[in-house]
């Protein structure tokens, strides 16, 4: 029995041979030069334009003082430098458990982080912060009825401490209120408190201090007209400021001769 083998090669019409190209060759010039060229391609474009990918949260506060911003490296590419900081002044991180720095923050402001990757691309994100107090209790209404002073009073963040309120006569002898009550609340969340204090109608200077420490001063006096009593409420002071010495009006009423005593009695006071 005879066996013939296919030849690779075949002929044309003209006689002539040609030689067929095994399918496998296609194969491995996609599999061992194409392929390969493309997954290193792809690898060298991703190393050279790779970003940092992060997330940066501000967490809560205990006593509105003080917080901390947490940041998280989510990529894993090297990276080569890492920077936060604070409306301008630089914040030294703490490094965490794996990807994660940590950093106190003590006031309101913008937190800036950044961070390079060892090819140079780099990626910022900004968080504001305005969770912690560092604004003063706000005057909102005074009266006078029959000698007594009531202030109304109001605070949105760490509220009022009654603890911190007091008052100074014109004699300049403290003074404790007479009560201080937490009233109601507005809808943007900001508390409301009533103080009453035994009015010196010689002036009264009022402190208020809230939680967080930030304080709120103020001035009320009175002048005579007829047969009252007029309240009269001096501007807004700053913490630390020294304040204005109570004036008595029905001194200077009184002529050059009595301007003395009063002097004398704005000095004890201060």
């Amino acid at each position: 029995m005879e066996y013939y083998q296919r030849s690779s090669y075949r002929s044309n019409r003209s006689g002539k041979k040609f030689r067929q190209r095994p399918s496998g060759d296609t194969s491995n010039l996609f599999l061992f030069y194409i392929l390969p060229f493309l997954v290193f391609n792809g690898i060298l474009f991703y190393c050279i334009t790779a970003t940092p990918k992060l997330s940066l949260n501000i967490m809560e506060t205990n006593d509105y003082l003080t917080t901390e911003a947490s940041m998280v490296i989510e990529s894993w590419f090297p990276t080569k430098s890492i920077s936060l900081n604070m409306d301008g002044e630089e914040l030294e991180p703490e490094k965490g458990k794996k990807r994660t720095y940590t950093v106190p923050i003590t006031r309101n402001g913008v937190l800036k982080a950044t961070v390079v990757n060892v090819n140079g691309m780099s990626t910022t994100i900004f968080r504001h912060v305005n969770i912690l107090d560092d604004n003063p209790p706000a005057f909102e209404h005074a009266t006078l009825d029959d000698g007594i002073l009531i202030l109304r009073v109001t605070d949105s963040q760490s509220l009022v401490n009654p603890d911190s309120v007091y008052a100074t006569d014109s004699a300049g002898q403290q003074r404790q209120p007479l009560s201080v009550e937490r009233l109601d609340t507005s809808a943007d969340n900001t508390i409301s408190y009533e103080l009453t204090f035994e009015m010196d109608l010689n002036g009264l200077h009022v402190f208020i201090q809230d939680k967080a420490g930030n304080e709120a001063q103020k001035t009320f006096t009175t002048h005579r007209e007829g047969t009252l009593d007029v309240l009269e409420v001096g501007e807004d002071e700053a913490e630390g400021e020294e304040p204005a010495a109570a004036e008595n009006p029905e001194a200077e009423a009184q002529g050059e001769s009595e301007t003395q005593p009063a002097e004398e009695s704005s000095s004890a006071a201060e």
